[in-house]
């Protein structure tokens, strides 16, 4: 065994952790668990403490199945329910007779001065493409001829104040975190290949405080974004329609939650089995209808060959997957792991996004160190952004 990576992914509801190695030519998984979050809630850290607790909780279950200082690198794996996501281009005049290096070092380095948000921190900056001339889409663009160079990226950021607490987090479980990956690009890497990509095909990561999504056609994101509403409101929805305690809603939902009643002859003495699934369908109707609406926009609704992916711990629930279908008008699957078809985790919807970011560090490599970020500010940044435009191909 070699290269063990722990890949940590830092949910509001629970924390998840797969320990990594390579085995030959092959990633398997040495061990995996989950632990309660303590401390957070919407995507805010209350008690640092607590949430120390909760990550050191998780090292001490490795340490006792693995024993000692086994790990050589820790990533974290995000979503946020406040992520900002936005898209940015810049261009320049070609002077020379032909894209040279320097003007791709130029743009590269202006997207990294104006992606900047008051308030927010930059986690990562991902190229989408180069265009020359406002026409050509190219993957390296040095050596062609153009007057007009290009570069379009996707820039994912973060509250500063919860950035700042993760850092201090860290520094109190003395713990170096090689890189931080948004979970939505994990679960891109892993839960949708080249062909879903290239079809049309619509990712959704329903979560605990929030419900994230990309749309990909011909290869390309064509957009993200952050719906801040995930199966705590679910949850919340389910104790104040029944009128229960919030631990005995969760326990309602998972137990005989389900989005759509198929049966409507089941009966149950203790609840109303046709209210409670009302009530779950309207919540996750309201996250489609969100989503649809940017559909809307791009022309995209019920048109994406490709489908639906939904993965997260939101997905589990009881014919979302239908829901889905009914709603968007387009067929849907449940994410899986593509990259490593590993049997016990790359099924599980809870696992995607965690398997997803250890698949897009091996692909696309990892940050300067700390919590820089990968495509970000810091010494060979342009190099990393030329690899994995590249790589994207």
């Amino acid at each position: 065994m070699q290269d063990l990576k722990l890949v940590l992914d830092l949910g509001n509801g629970y924390i998840k952790g797969i320990i990594f190695a390579k085995e030959g030519d092959s990633t398997v998984v040495i061990s995996k668990d989950t632990v309660k979050t303590k401390g957070m809630r919407k995507g805010k850290i209350l008690d640092v403490d607590d949430f120390v607790y909760s990550i050191r909780a998780l090292f001490e279950s490795f340490e006792k199945k693995l024993g000692g200082d086994f790990i050589d690198e820790i990533y974290v794996g995000l979503s946020h329910p406040d992520m900002k996501i936005k898209r940015i281009s810049e261009q320049k005049r070609v002077m020379n007779e032909s894209i040279q290096q320097d003007d791709m070092d130029h743009l590269t380095n202006l997207i990294s001065e104006t992606s900047g948000e008051q308030n927010y921190e930059t986690i990562k900056i991902i190229p989408v493409q180069w265009i020359i001339d406002e026409q050509m889409r190219l993957k390296d663009p040095t050596g062609m001829q153009g007057k007009k160079l290009e570069i379009t990226a996707d820039v994912f950021s973060i509250p500063k104040n919860f950035y700042n607490t993760l850092v201090e987090v860290f520094e109190k479980l003395e713990i170096d975190v090689v890189d931080i990956v948004p979970n939505l690009l994990g679960a891109s890497e892993s839960a949708i290949d080249f062909d879903d990509k290239d079809l049309g095909t619509l990712l959704i990561d329903i979560g605990n405080n929030q419900t994230s999504f990309v749309v990909y056609e011909e290869g390309f994101p064509i957009t993200y974004g952050v719906v801040p509403i995930g199966g705590e409101e679910v949850t919340k929805d389910i104790s104040i329609g029944l009128q229960v305690d919030i631990k005995d809603a969760e326990k309602i939902k998972k137990e005989k939650g389900t989005a759509l009643l198929e049966d409507q002859s089941q009966e149950d003495e203790s609840i109303d089995v046709a209210f409670l699934s009302d009530v779950i369908t309207a919540r996750y109707e309201e996250i489609f209808e969100h989503i649809n609406e940017y559909l809307v926009q791009l022309g995209k609704d019920s048109r994406l060959p490709g489908g639906v992916v939904l993965v997260g711990g939101g997905a589990k629930m009881n014919n979302v997957e239908k829901l889905s279908k009914e709603y968007f008008k387009l067929v849907t699957f449940f994410g899986k792991d593509k990259v490593y078809n590993i049997s016990d985790v790359s099924t599980k919807l809870q696992y995607i996004n965690t398997i997803g970011v250890n698949a897009w560090v091996d692909k696309y490599g990892v940050g300067s160190g700390g919590f820089s970020m990968s495509m970000g500010v810091g010494l060979g940044w342009v190099k990393k952004v030329i690899k994995y435009i590249k790589d994207m191909f």
